[in-house]
């Protein structure tokens, strides 16, 4: 048998796509997650969790972020996820992450 006319590379952008659609549905369970584990306060920190996407990298890298650096926003996400000498570590990514992993390998396998 042969086959002519077979380009696979004219299928790469839509793998690529699809690729990173399953990532970002598999970031946004984490994140989700963290929003539902973070400790409250005044709700800055919990606001601050998103996904985002780094359209233009070659590494093809899809993140979850919590805080943010601006002024009188929750700049101290890595002091509660970690802790610090004078506060004991309240981790909320971590424990999102690990508890989401069967969904997260659904999502990158079979797209649900």
């Amino acid at each position: 048998m042969r086959v002519s006319g077979w380009n696979p590379q004219k299928f790469d952008g839509e793998i690529i796509t699809a690729g990173m659609d399953r990532l970002e549905r598999a970031a946004e369970v984490v994140a989700t997650d963290a929003r539902r584990r973070v400790p409250v306060d005044s709700g800055k920190l919990k606001s601050s969790i998103r996904v985002t996407r780094l359209h233009g990298d070659t590494r093809r890298n899809v993140r979850v972020y919590a805080g943010n650096r601006t002024k009188g926003g929750a700049y101290y996400a890595h002091m509660v996820e970690c802790g610090t000498v004078k506060m004991r570590a309240k981790p909320f990514l971590r424990p999102a992450l690990n508890a989401s992993k069967s969904q997260i390998q659904s999502i990158l396998r079979n797209g649900e």
